[in-house]
């Protein structure tokens, strides 16, 4: 199973934006940071903002901030709701008409791969923001590469 970029470029900017204390950045700020497009980033501001979990302020002292504390953000939370579906083979599909399995009714591997979906969403369950937010000597290097400084050794 693999994330998609929407979904990881979420987590990140969550991450960026929960390292510096709620200070608030850009657009431009988080696409130059992480060296992608600033249309594609645009579009998960905009969805991480709907969902409730950033707060977006234009004008002047504007900018983009974590609507909540990063110990209210729950990883499977986000992840479920910025991934498209979970579909690990195509008769998990809702309309399996186009995956129309041959096996299905026999095949015990579809059992076993929802077992695995349910406990990789119980894990991701157990941590939230804060737990996967740079600490200590990562915190202080994660935070001069935001402000373009060199890291201290």
């Amino acid at each position: 199973m693999e994330l998609t970029s929407f979904t990881d470029y979420s987590l990140r900017v969550l991450m960026y934006l929960g390292t510096d204390g709620g200070r608030r950045s850009s657009i431009d700020e988080l696409a130059e940071f992480y060296q992608i497009s600033r249309h594609h980033l645009a579009k998960i501001v905009r969805r991480l903002s709907d969902l409730g979990f950033l707060e977006t302020t234009r004008g002047k002292n504007g900018g983009i901030a974590l609507a909540m504390d990063p110990a209210s953000i729950n990883l499977a939370d986000v992840i479920r709701k910025t991934e498209p579906h979970f579909n690990l083979v195509g008769c998990f599909s809702e309309n399996n008409e186009a995956e129309h399995c041959v096996i299905d009714g026999i095949c015990s591997l579809k059992g076993v791969l929802l077992g695995a979906r349910v406990q990789f969403f119980a894990h991701l369950a157990k941590y939230t923001l804060a737990d996967v937010m740079p600490k200590g000597p990562a915190h202080a290097a994660f935070s001069a590469m935001q402000s373009g400084a060199e890291p201290h050794q």
